[in-house]
């Protein structure tokens, strides 16, 4: 019998910081909340924080099984099944996304002659490449990344302070128009993007022992990327205000080029290029490994076949939208506020039937 792959806490903490951050920080989500978004960005928070936890409570109820084997467990075989299966689908579609968000960054900032479907195949052959050896690798590869994004963020956040751009009176008045534009900022578009993607770690939990040190390790991190997140989030609306935040593709990108130290520091853009690489590798290939192994288990189909299989599906529906515009609207319209409701909707029912169902007790080497 193959052994069973193990990840260690510093592994996943570091997983769940950059798939959180992915390239969250390089967009200012929030921003019908204007100078509050940050406010809303909170609050996304908190509500996911709450996901998170009801996401642990189903988990740890039979803490060896992932999420084909927790729907099975809960809804019985073949409901749990045929619930299991279009999750297993999405976590594809996310990461299609994610593939596409990949080529049309990467041609509108920096690669504005190569022909985006050249782009986009050598990311997912990259990811492809990535998750080809497994759950440990590729946990081992992201964990060697982390110090370059870590350093990066750094450096822009300490230049950006340093030439005195950040204005705080441009996060003024807060709550000027009361709570309503918050909570709508909030809910559902930022819990469901990107806090309510915690889902996806449902398929990775099980590789992390002893619990408590999952619990642990899950919770410390998520709280850490969240007040990164609300931090950027006024760092980028008090270097730009509501007004340019809200037209601005990217407004981090925006922030960084207007750095200028001393005549000779500028054109920083090739930093944010590689926290868009990295942020967006990250998460396209957790959430296309997730659809690997959920699907691999539920066909019965051996995992590299399987990864080949779902690599040339998700690269082939990346061509399904026309153009970026099309590509935004239905991640916005369609993707936050049906898709990601209904699956939190589900795992609300599953985490209530765990209350009625008899726990498994957890392995000895738990």
């Amino acid at each position: 019998m193959a052994k069973a792959p193990k990840i260690g806490k510093w592994q996943l903490a570091i997983m769940i910081l950059l798939f959180q951050i992915g390239s969250t920080p390089l967009f200012e989500l929030g921003v019908d909340a204007k100078q509050d978004s940050w406010l809303a960005m909170a609050l996304g928070a908190a509500i996911g924080g709450i996901f998170l936890w009801m996401l642990l409570r189903i988990q740890t109820r039979s803490p060896d099984a992932d999420m084909p084997e927790l729907y099975k467990q809960l809804f019985g075989k073949w409901l749990g099944f045929t619930l299991a299966v279009p999750q297993a689908l999405i976590f594809a579609y996310e990461s299609m996304r994610n593939v596409r968000d990949f080529g049309e960054l990467t041609v509108m900032t920096i690669l504005n002659k190569t022909p985006q479907w050249s782009i986009m195949l050598l990311i997912i052959l990259l990811s492809l490449y990535a998750i080809w050896k497994g759950v440990e690798v590729f946990f081992r590869l992201v964990e060697l990344l982390f110090p370059i994004v870590f350093f990066s963020y750094i450096l822009l956040i300490a230049l950006l302070i340093q030439t005195g751009l950040p204005d705080y009176h441009r996060l003024l008045p807060i709550m000027g128009d009361g709570l309503a534009p918050i909570f709508k900022a909030a809910v559902p578009d930022i819990v469901a993007f990107p806090f309510a993607q915690m889902l996806t770690m449902l398929m990775f939990w099980k590789y992390v022992k002893p619990i408590a040190s999952r619990l642990r390790t899950t919770y410390s991190a998520y709280t850490i990327v969240s007040l990164f997140l609300v931090f950027m989030n006024m760092l980028i609306m008090s270097v730009l205000g509501p007004a340019l935040s809200g037209y601005s593709m990217m407004p981090f990108l925006e922030a960084v080029q207007l750095i200028r130290i001393a005549d000779f520091l500028e054109r920083l853009d090739v930093v944010v290029t590689i926290l868009l690489i990295i942020g967006l590798f990250v998460k396209l290939s957790l959430l296309f490994m997730a659809a690997v192994l959920a699907l691999s288990s539920l066909l019965k189909i051996p995992y590299r076949k399987c990864a080949i299989i779902v690599a040339v599906l998700i690269y082939s529906a990346s061509f399904a939208e026309p153009n970026n515009t099309v590509h935004l609207w239905i991640g916005l319209k369609y993707t936050v506020k049906y898709v990601t409701p209904v699956q939190i909707a589900i795992l609300f029912i599953a985490f209530l039937l765990g209350f009625f169902r008899k726990a498994k007790p957890a392995s000895r080497t738990q």
